[in-house]
């Protein structure tokens, strides 16, 4: 990471417990230069496109995740395909779909990064796939996602995937201790705002030693490059260690 990666990490992220994964992380993305009112009219699948593209930045790598078995309980690690997800297709420009009932064809727009954040505090589950169903509809006489069955919901919710398939990841493994079929739905959001914060606690605790070590300059210390960080921070333990040696050496006289 560049030093005015770091330094917009510092001075952006969030680390109240408050703001959902999303929230954190479309403020971090308007920092780096994103257009807001743009954010908010994307698609979920156009979001985690963004997401994947911020892990790659700024943590490499593959995306480290556990569920547990609805089987056994056991905990399971996997990894995210971020390069199957990358392969995934964008929804093509407004994209709508259409679903037949009772006779009427229904026709819906996808969801929105601004239509999640405000159905996101509906706490009952029925109540939230209604609300953004209504959100999206395109038809002023449509008929209420009250008055939907079960079937036209599902089949609109599965139309939704299939325009935007990176808006809902599900990974399929076994359970490694009783080998029970698991299909994990990924929060990518979740797991990727977990990264940021494992990159910022471990950056502050840099900042921390060197800074009380050698009275160093926040802005200093993230202008080092993160090897030569890295070094500082080693002769620093490795100070303390044989400093802390010595006194029990004393001690014991």
């Amino acid at each position: 990471m560049e030093s005015r990666d770091l330094l917009t990490l510092l001075d952006h992220w969030s680390v109240e417990p408050g703001p959902a994964a999303h929230g954190r992380l479309a403020a971090l993305l308007v920092a780096r230069g994103a257009d807001e009112p743009a954010l908010a009219k994307e698609s979920l699948g156009e979001r985690n496109r963004r997401l994947i593209a911020l892990h790659d930045d700024w943590a490499a790598g593959e995306i480290e995740a556990r569920v547990a078995c609805t089987a056994c309980t056991t905990a399971n690690s996997f990894s995210v395909p971020k390069a199957a997800m990358r392969a995934l297709p964008p929804p093509p420009p407004d994209a709508g779909i259409s679903v037949e009932h009772g006779g009427r064809s229904l026709r819906y727009r996808l969801p929105t990064m601004a239509d999640i954040a405000v159905v996101a505090g509906i706490g009952d589950m029925s109540a939230m796939r209604a609300a953004m169903i209504d959100r999206c509809a395109l038809d002023s006489d449509g008929v209420p996602a009250s008055q939907l069955d079960a079937a036209t919901i599902d089949a609109i919710e599965a139309e939704f995937d299939r325009l935007d398939p990176l808006a809902s990841i599900v990974v399929e493994s076994a359970c490694s201790d009783c080998g029970a079929a698991i299909a994990a739905r990924v929060d990518l959001a979740a797991f990727v705002a977990a990264d940021v914060d494992r990159i910022h606690a471990a950056l502050l605790r840099d900042i921390d030693a060197i800074a009380s070590a050698y009275g160093w300059t926040e802005a200093t210390i993230v202008a080092l490059p993160a090897d030569r960080r890295a070094r500082y921070v080693a002769m620093i333990a490795d100070r303390r260690a044989g400093q802390a040696q010595r006194t029990r050496r004393v001690a014991l006289r």
